[in-house]
């Protein structure tokens, strides 16, 4: 597997999957000390969690495909 099929599969298995097992998914997929920056923002890891929860109940089916543009100049 790529290291492009794996960043895949981890952001399907980030934003899919039952809201309510939102917790559990960061649980297994962060550090103690683990915290987010979004928009130069730090994101309080409950506040992380509930994002998380958030996509999840909003997508029904999600396959996330990362495309890597080359530019020389």
């Amino acid at each position: 597997m790529s290291d492009r099929e794996g960043f895949e599969r981890a952001m399907k298995w980030a934003l899919t999957g039952p809201p309510e097992e939102a917790k559990s998914y960061a649980e297994g997929t962060t550090t103690s000390n683990f915290y987010q920056i979004m928009n130069g923002r730090h994101v309080a890891y409950d506040v992380y969690i509930k994002g998380i929860a958030e996509w999840r109940a909003k997508i029904s089916h999600y396959e996330p495909k990362v495309y890597v543009s080359i530019i020389v100049s």
